[in-house]
């Protein structure tokens, strides 16, 4: 049985509550994004730090590896930093996220009892009326 779905005062609502939740959930993809970003480039980093250059050779190659090592060391360090504030953000996003859900999946579920007591209230109206007929074509055919 098809049967139109019937409108709520909940349906704009609901419709702004989704909307909410599409913004938070790309919000949180986006951290999540940056998220893997920042620690790729952190390993990157550390795989870079690990390396050593220094071999055989004049004390001023040593110099200038020691330097490059201590600059890799650095960037280590900022890329740590970088890597505990993708961190927060996207904890941040998950907690919103998680909130536009919540408050959208409440308004969906009073929708869905707005229109099931819609639903229910018409059933019975048609069920009166066909009670009504019944009872009419019963006592017309005594």
């Amino acid at each position: 049985m098809s049967y139109v779905v019937p409108k709520t005062r909940l349906d704009r609502l609901v419709q702004l509550r989704e909307r909410t939740e599409d913004v938070a959930l790309e919000n949180l993809a986006h951290a999540q994004s940056s998220l893997g970003r920042a620690a790729a480039r952190l390993a990157g980093f550390r795989q870079d730090a690990r390396r050593d250059g220094r071999s055989r050779g004049a004390a001023e190659m040593w110099a200038l590896e020691e330097g490059a090592h201590v600059r890799a060391l650095q960037a280590i360090r900022t890329a740590e930093r970088e890597l505990a504030q993708a961190v927060r953000s996207e904890q941040q996003a998950r907690v919103g996220y998680t909130t536009a859900y919540r408050s959208a999946e409440a308004i969906r579920r009073a929708q869905e009892k707005k229109r099931s007591e819609i639903l229910g209230d018409t059933e019975r109206r048609e069920q009166r009326a066909l009670d009504e007929l019944a009872t009419l074509r019963f006592n017309s055919q005594q």
